[in-house]
């Protein structure tokens, strides 16, 4: 399955992981979530490139097989 660098945006970030914004906030504090790209000079408007995404969901399930 081909993998596109598609921007996935703030608001659509919680449906596309399966975890509320706040849980998103304080794993990226932590390190363990992929940091957010600017999207503006402002760095109001942010997003998440999709495969970042699609590479840490696939690190959570390697770590659930492992265990």
């Amino acid at each position: 399955m081909e993998r596109l660098n598609r921007i996935i945006r703030k608001k659509d970030l919680p449906n596309y992981v399966g975890l509320q914004r706040t849980q998103i906030e304080q794993l990226i504090e932590r390190g363990e979530f992929p940091r957010p790209v600017p999207l503006s000079n402002s760095g109001r408007a942010v997003g998440w490139i999709e495969c970042e995404l699609w590479a840490w969901q696939q690190q959570r399930l390697a770590k659930r097989e492992a265990e």
